[in-house]
């Protein structure tokens, strides 16, 4: 094997597929990253078993050919070198790096060891503007489960239903969902993708572009450029929650999002410690933040805003609150309340066109 590539394309590729090369010390191939020489470009892959990411780089192949070496290695060594080209060679089992006035040699295992990445064929194909996947998973993500005790929500929901992808993930305490149209109308379906492999891939999507998306029956791709990552899909059924959103509200909160955001962490500094509870109360003439804590002390904040509807008072995580006030996107929110026993849900106000419906569900502490 022998190919020719610029410092620059090949340190991208590395950059896309390295994050993926496992830890696994009982399988040490998968700290490898495997190269591809042949006529189409040079190919590179990494796998974790759970995700696999390959790309393609724009070079020069003289000699076909195929091996592996740690993927972590390579990119420090290739970010170090100068711009220009960068010649790779298989020698006796070792990988030659030339660059400028620079040789190194680099220890690997036979491409044969290499896990087979799939590719997902059959199953239902569908295209989304990246910007509008990279905005919805980012509205998603962070509210799923941070542990496996309970496997179907450790992953965010994909439901396709005619002209809609419906994205949702639920820690139990809270609930993000975002709706994506589409431009053609789809069968059906229901996938759980890990979060660990949409985090994956939200370092790779761009900010303008198309993302080519393979729903299978055990497997997801997204196809972004010359980059496709390929999951496995979480087993299991994932909750209905929509028998836990209330059809109505009695009280409207509409709130600066920023101003409500740095009132937040304002009480939270007293909050009891593993509890994160804030007392919210709201009324026509003023709302206000509160929280004590018996070995800290006590705070009190006015929060600017309006009020539609009847007053009250509620107790919530502050965490939950700021994680959905961070990825609402607009300048105002709305948060619908019921009564101290039920849901809030965060609403962005005046979104923009181009921003897919989003709401976000946080249950109360009860007392």
């Amino acid at each position: 094997m022998k190919c020719i590539c610029t410092q620059e394309n090949l340190l991208k590729g590395l950059s896309q597929v390295s994050h993926v090369a496992g830890r696994s010390t009982t399988l040490p191939i998968l700290k490898n990253l495997l190269i591809t020489a042949a006529s189409d470009g040079i190919t590179l892959s990494a796998t974790n078993l759970e995700i696999g990411v390959t790309t393609t780089v724009r070079g020069k192949v003289d000699q076909p050919g195929t091996f592996t070496v740690q993927a972590r290695v390579l990119m420090d060594y290739v970010s170090l070198l100068p711009a220009g080209n960068v010649t790779l060679e298989l020698d006796n089992n070792e990988l030659h790096v030339t660059c400028a006035g620079s040789k190194t040699t680099l220890k690997g295992l036979s491409a044969e060891d290499f896990p087979v990445i799939p590719r997902v064929s059959d199953g239902i194909r569908m295209s989304l503007p990246a910007a509008l996947l990279k905005t919805a998973l980012t509205q998603t993500v962070f509210a799923v489960a941070a542990d496996d005790a309970r496997p179907e929500i450790s992953g965010v929901l994909f439901h396709l239903n005619g002209h809609e992808l419906t994205l949702a993930a639920t820690d139990s305490y809270r609930l993000a969902e975002v709706r994506l149209p589409l431009t053609t109308s789809k069968e059906e379906q229901r996938a759980i993708v890990p979060s660990r492999s949409l985090s994956e891939l939200l370092r790779l999507l761009p900010e303008s572009g198309d993302v080519a998306m393979v729903m299978g029956e055990n497997q997801v791709s997204f196809q972004v450029e010359s980059t496709e990552l390929v999951t496995r899909l979480i087993e299991g059924q994932f909750p209905d929650y929509t028998q836990i959103i209330p059809t109505s509200f009695t009280s409207t909160l509409t709130l600066d999002a920023s101003q409500f955001t740095k009132t937040l962490r304002q009480v939270s500094l007293f909050c009891r410690s593993g509890i994160n509870d804030v007392t919210l109360q709201y009324d026509q003439d003023m709302s206000k933040l509160t929280a004590a804590n018996a070995q800290v002390g006590a705070s009190d904040v006015e929060l600017p805003g309006s009020l539609s509807g009847n007053g009250g008072s509620i107790v919530f995580n502050w965490r939950f609150l700021l994680d959905g006030l961070a990825v609402a996107g607009t300048e105002e929110v709305a948060l619908q309340l019921n009564d101290e026993k039920g849901p809030g849900l965060i609403v962005p106000v005046n979104p923009s066109k181009v921003q897919p419906p989003f709401r976000y569900l946080v249950m109360p502490i009860r007392q």
